[in-house]
């Protein structure tokens, strides 16, 4: 795509039709004006241009289009071609064109499509994981954005600077640019507001990783505030984070009721994996407020919902349902969940759930007073924990077997808190 001046475009029509100098002048002009007109060295009348156009088979408009109008059309042009590339994942492509593309927008001094150009390089290091680059890029196209008052762009950089910042745990400097596109958005008339969702559940977060719930709290109830329905994730979203706010503050019927209500909206979507975690959270709930029945009866529910999955949900689950069996010193239920979820851990070869899983085998043996089976099941957990990177747990195990060796060994008994208070202090917690 060649940026021509009307001169380069006569002579470019003229040799693709064959015609020479004289014969495109014809009876009204010299072929010396012509070839004065064709390196741009004579001024071209409106009348003449109407001519030339009708004998050239062109319009009128083409004749008069100048670089920069060309250029402007050729780079809107290139930068959808960019945006394709992008989209289907081609990032290499997309960047050598968008590049190609700046070059043409500073030599004709194309500001708004240069913020543009700069935005789509913004988005392909966010696709790469480089988000130093990336907001490199977005700043830039930023500073563009402004000098052309384009606000629906200025808004869409503070965001993606903002979630930058939030993602690499800047809270304060995110919230600075939520808080830059929430002013901008305010000038912008929008029908969306799912965007005004989206942007509000944004400054909450901040918020509550700043630790100012009050401040959090007051941008969820904005969201609520907004004459339109919830899509499901983001109302779902919504009601798990205040009901965990309110859990971390201990009003536990007030959490339970918004999950509650999420759980209505998540069992509708059948999203399984946001369904287990909000029966597991549910579950916590209850067995924080005591009720030991509803956290096994929530703990049921996930595993029956997850275990055809052996995902950390139905695993959690699990683990969950043996501890209130231990409760409730039902041994024989507790060993039965305990067998499930050391068959699930070798399936999976997640060693941690395997010592997690034999962990409980010698709670239980423990709880029933028969000490020596117990040591046998702490010594296998021992083995495992040694491999992992779990040095706190390893000394943690080595005090408790000493513990149980208490009443056996007084040597073995002595060993085992040696091994413990090593590791301790080898980590510096004594």
């Amino acid at each position: 795509m060649n940026i021509l001046s009307l001169g380069e475009k006569i002579k470019k029509l003229r040799k693709e039709k064959n015609m020479t100098l004289k014969e495109l002048a014809g009876d009204r002009i010299t072929a010396a004006q012509i070839s004065h007109i064709e390196r741009d060295k004579s001024h071209t009348s409106y009348e003449l241009l109407e001519y030339l156009s009708e004998r050239l088979d062109v319009s009128i408009d083409y004749l008069l289009e100048t670089k920069e109008m060309q250029s402007k059309k050729i780079t809107d042009n290139l930068i959808l071609e960019s945006e394709i590339y992008i989209k289907k994942g081609e990032l290499d492509d997309a960047e050598k064109e968008i590049h190609q593309i700046i070059e043409i927008c500073e030599e004709y001094d194309l500001s708004e499509n240069y913020g543009k150009c700069n935005y789509l390089l913004g988005n392909i290091y966010l696709k790469r994981k480089d988000s130093r680059k990336a907001n490199f890029y977005f700043e830039k196209a930023l500073f563009h954005f402004i000098k052309n008052d384009d606000k629906k762009r200025i808004f869409e950089c503070y965001m993606n600077s903002a979630d930058i910042y939030f993602e690499d745990g800047f809270y304060q400097v995110a919230l600075t640019n939520y808080s830059f596109a929430k002013d901008i958005l305010n000038q912008i008339t929008t029908d969306e507001p799912d965007t005004y969702k989206d942007l509000y559940s944004k400054i909450s977060k901040c918020y509550m990783r700043m630790d100012d719930s009050e401040k959090a709290l007051e941008y969820i109830e904005l969201i609520g505030s907004i004459d339109n329905n919830y899509s499901p994730t983001q109302e779902v979203e919504m009601l798990v984070l205040k009901a965990k706010k309110l859990l971390s503050e201990g009003k536990y019927l007030d959490s339970k009721d918004y999950f509650t209500k999420a759980l209505k909206i998540i069992e509708k979507e059948e999203n399984k994996d946001k369904l287990a975690q909000v029966y597991l959270t549910v579950g916590k709930i209850y067995g924080e407020m005591g009720d030991n029945e509803k956290l096994l009866q929530y703990s049921e529910k996930v595993y029956d919902l997850k275990k055809s999955d052996s995902d950390e949900y139905m695993m959690d689950s699990l683990f969950n349902i043996i501890e209130s069996y231990i409760d409730s010193n039902n041994f024989e239920q507790a060993k039965k969940y305990s067998k499930l979820a050391l068959a699930a851990a070798i399936k999976t070869k997640s060693k941690y759930d395997e010592f997690r899983a034999l962990k409980y085998y010698c709670d239980i043996y423990k709880y029933k007073g028969e000490t020596e089976i117990s040591i046998e099941y702490l010594l296998k957990c021992i083995d495992i924990v040694s491999t992992l990177d779990k040095e706190e747990v390893l000394g943690n195990l080595y005090i408790e077997l000493g513990q149980l060796y208490s009443g056996i060994s007084k040597d073995k008994e002595l060993e085992c808190y040696q091994k413990g208070v090593t590791i301790f202090k080898n980590l510096e917690i004594i």
